[in-house]
């Protein structure tokens, strides 16, 4: 009984081991690690404390990596089972519950953490370079491996509980959101409460909000891993936060186990007819859409993926309430004028906009994929890039109202018009619209390679490729300044790196097209 049980786990454990790409994943990830450790190397005579700079950096790239598998690679282990129908067959063939888990989840985990222990050799020598210990380490490690243990049995709860995998991604994210912020919250609820003279100031109170933030910033990876970063770290490894991660693990398998047959005994995943619940309260009235006229692929986009006429009214409306509680806020607590409550309300009207735009390009493709008729909408007689324009276009209305307000939060601020003017003229501000259009470009692309997990795997590749741009970007600093010296301007230099990620945008809308090309001979 037992044995079969652990055949589905043994079964994924060995075809993993088998495949090609997972052997080769590992050797990259340890090739990143090593040439971050010779960059630390050659850099030791630059630096004070390079062994501890370079063991930093790596266990906080861990830490969003981690995250980023909880978003996308566990949330989907058992929704992408419902998804293909297949999860009744293997509850027909007598796997039970806890197998299914084992088999699809905890290899999952796994295969991760040797990820992670692949990573173990190259820490150990930045102890040679000197300002990190093998305290630190050790502690290290064993905290980011309780939160991946966590977050895996938190991806595993919301993989059982929903039916698609973006609705557990979705949920998994809220997760890590309350997660992380849960000390900031308590604290400003508590600001507001007492210092705001909202309630009587009471001892009982602000000592119940004071114990409350201290114990979510006991049990936070990231408050700890800043705690093993001090100097002079001799705590124990196994401390509050490792302790309750796997605590909280080992529940959250529990309610899974528990209640997988509540959950999963109607997995099928249908859709019924999409009605506009928002018409009948914003007075459009229409029983249907307009028909699509002469831009079809446009038209589904901006009704489908974008939501149409009365979601961005109803975007419209709520960012204007955001634009003025921003205005309030900053008035009321933090005593800032009024005209420059307008910067705060660029930098969050610019958070949406990238919020906003990544969600789209990491569905640009998905529901193609998903449902297999990517061939059938690249048999449209119009090119590829066409399609790729098309739905391009269809998305870019659903953007106008977070621009809106972000113009408003402009023509408020003083220096508003100064720094749109920069952003539309300097190519040093261009530099950061075009890494954010690689970004999304690379989101579109993975949404056509992987069925779930385009954006995260996107944040992972951009992160990665960061952090081997800081470890091994001597060359392009060494051209940028001597660009720069020549033509006695920096920005001269900001513009050939400009024009490189323009060019890597363009390869992958090339790649992108030529998929389109190839689906459509299939």
């Amino acid at each position: 009984m037992f044995a079969g049980t652990l055949a589905m786990l043994h079964r994924a454990l060995r075809l993993d081991a088998r495949l090609l790409r997972t052997h080769l994943f590992r050797v990259s990830f340890a090739l990143l690690m090593y040439l971050s450790l010779l960059y630390a190397w050659a850099s030791s005579s630059l630096v004070g404390a390079p062994g501890l700079r370079l063991f930093e950096t790596m266990t906080y790239l861990n830490l969003v990596l981690i995250s980023l598998a909880g978003i996308s690679f566990f949330a989907t282990a058992i929704t992408e089972e419902k998804e293909e129908d297949t999860l009744g067959l293997l509850m027909l063939a007598g796997i039970n519950p806890v197998g299914i888990l084992l088999g699809k989840s905890t290899s999952r985990l796994l295969g991760t953490i040797l990820l992670l222990l692949v990573q173990l050799p190259f820490t150990l020598l930045a102890i040679t370079l000197g300002g990190v210990t093998i305290e630190q380490v050790l502690a290290a490690y064993c905290s980011l491996m309780a939160y991946m243990v966590l977050l895996a049995n938190v991806g595993m709860l919301c993989s059982v509980a929903y039916r698609r995998g973006g609705t557990a991604s979705a949920a998994v994210l809220l997760f890590l959101i309350v997660y992380f912020t849960a000390p900031l919250v308590i604290r400003g609820i508590q600001f507001g409460l007492i210092n705001g003279a909202v309630i009587a100031p009471r001892g009982d109170v602000d000592r119940f909000f004071t114990d409350a933030a201290e114990w979510c910033v006991n049990i936070s990876v990231f408050y700890r891993l800043q705690t093993i970063m001090r100097t002079g770290f001799a705590e124990s490894p196994l401390d509050n936060q490792v302790q309750v991660s796997l605590a909280g693990a080992l529940a959250f398998f529990a309610v899974a186990w528990i209640g997988f047959h509540h959950f999963t005994r109607d997995s099928k995943i249908s859709t019924g007819p999409r009605v506009e619940f928002l018409a009948r309260f914003i007075g459009l009235g229409r029983k249907r859409r307009p028909r699509p006229g002469p831009r079809p692929v446009a038209w589904k986009e901006y009704h489908f993926v974008a939501g149409g006429l009365p979601v961005q009214i109803t975007k419209f409306v709520t960012y204007g309430l955001v634009t003025g509680l921003v205005f309030w806020a900053a008035d009321r607590y933090y005593n800032y004028p009024l005209a420059y409550g307008g910067q705060y309300v660029v930098w969050a009207m610019l958070g949406l906009i990238v919020f906003e735009s990544s969600m789209y390009a990491s569905v640009m493709f998905h529901d193609e994929w998903r449902d297999r008729t990517l061939p059938v909408l690249a048999m449209l007689p119009v090119r590829p890039s066409t399609i790729l324009t098309s739905k391009m276009l269809g998305c870019a209305p659903a953007l106008i109202p977070a621009l809106f307000w972000l113009l408003v939060g402009c023509a408020i601020w003083p220096d508003g018009l100064h720094e749109l003017v920069s952003c539309l003229t300097l190519p040093s501000r261009w530099f950061y619209a075009i890494v954010f259009l690689l970004f999304l470009t690379l989101t579109i692309f993975f949404s056509m390679v992987v069925r779930w997990g385009a954006l995260p795997l996107a944040l992972a590749v951009m992160a990665g490729g960061a952090f081997v741009s800081s470890c091994c970007g001597w060359p392009i600093l060494g051209i940028m300044s001597s660009v720069s010296r020549e033509t006695g301007s920096t920005e001269m230099g900001f513009l050939l790196v400009d024009g490189v990620i323009a060019t890597l945008i363009f390869g992958l809308q090339y790649d992108v097209r030529r998929r389109l090309e190839i689906a459509s001979s299939q």
